[in-house]
């Protein structure tokens, strides 16, 4: 029996871990065991009635299980899978049951996909992907690596979200665009000119309010 933890033991962990139990109701040789957490004073508390078993050092001793990532900030969940991956942790891919995936779609490692979410023919999400509630991701659209989609988003086909982008609640966008990477769109932008990479874009239609440098300094939201 595969046994899940999911590592972060905030909002997002919390949703995170519910898709993890609504795909083990239907494949029972899937078992969540509970929560990871670097917060030292949640160590040994229950969320959701799970307990949280520890931070990186608990998955260090338990190579065995697999890892969800329960973060919604793209920086911090490509800073947490490069500190997993130096101790050798997997990470699985979650899929909940009530989301309608088209054959011809392609989803990577580590990846989670929530409830009500719509992902169509020849779409591709890369590694550590979220997409959340109800989105939808169009043909032929391209999703990067650690990328967030949040809920309600309409991806249009043949769309690129870069590297590490997010997408905010109820955004949409025009088909063919490209958002760049670690750039950060807000919620219920309209996207249909292309976003450059490193910022922050907003309105109907959105465009860029704020630059930055790096990705380390991609803001909260």
């Amino acid at each position: 029996m595969a046994g899940i933890v999911v590592y972060g033991a905030g909002g997002m962990g919390k949703e995170v871990a519910e898709a993890v139990l609504a795909c083990a109701e239907s494949d029972p040789t899937r078992e969540f065991l509970g929560f990871l957490d670097d917060r030292a004073d949640l160590h040994g508390e229950s969320v959701l009635d799970y307990p949280v078993l520890g931070g990186a050092e608990w998955a260090a001793r338990h190579p065995e299980v697999e890892i969800a990532l329960g973060f919604g900030h793209p920086w911090t969940r490509y800073r947490v899978v490069q500190d997993l991956r130096a101790i050798g942790s997997k990470f699985v891919t979650i899929v909940h049951p009530r989301a309608e995936i088209s054959p011809s779609a392609r989803i990577d490692e580590g990846t989670v996909i929530f409830s009500g979410c719509v992902i169509s023919s020849g779409a591709r999400l890369g590694s550590f992907v979220y997409l959340n509630y109800l989105s939808i991701i169009s043909h032929d659209a391209w999703i990067s690596d650690f990328a967030c989609i949040m809920g309600h988003a309409t991806i249009s086909g043949e769309v690129r979200v870069g590297e590490g982008a997010f997408i905010g609640a109820g955004a949409t966008t025009r088909q063919g665009v490209s958002i760049g990477d670690w750039s950060l769109i807000g919620a219920g932008a309209a996207v249909v000119n292309d976003i450059p990479p490193l910022c922050v874009a907003v309105g109907v239609p959105a465009r860029p309010i704020r630059h930055y440098q790096t990705r380390e300094e991609m803001p909260a939201f």
